[in-house]
């Protein structure tokens, strides 16, 4: 039988290290999408208060938004995943720290 706490360990390693990724710019394109975007606003909502949760959600937004439309690399952009997420990022926040109260 394993660790019950394992997962739950595991999860939270996971959910880190996509934070970490969208905090250091290192997130991969393929990756930006509004499943990630809700993992990571969900994390700050967790282990953040509201202001410096929004602060860093939104400042890590955007620096992300222009490296991925300025991408010099021959891969493509995404440009529809990039306008589709335009629409929706701030409300993911918001729901999840809504939630929490």
């Amino acid at each position: 039988m394993s660790d019950p706490n394992s997962f739950t360990a595991e999860h939270r390693s996971f959910e880190w290290e996509l934070v970490h990724k969208y905090e250091e710019l290192s997130l991969p394109a393929s990756a930006w999408n509004e499943s990630t975007l809700a993992i990571v606003a969900g994390w700050y909502a967790k282990n953040l208060p509201s202001e410096q949760a929004e602060a860093r959600y939104e400042k890590s937004y955007h620096r992300n938004r222009r490296r991925l439309t300025n991408r010099l690399d021959p891969a493509s952009v995404d440009t529809a995943a990039i306008e589709a997420l335009d629409g929706i990022w701030e409300s993911l926040l918001t729901r999840v720290l809504q939630a929490k109260k």
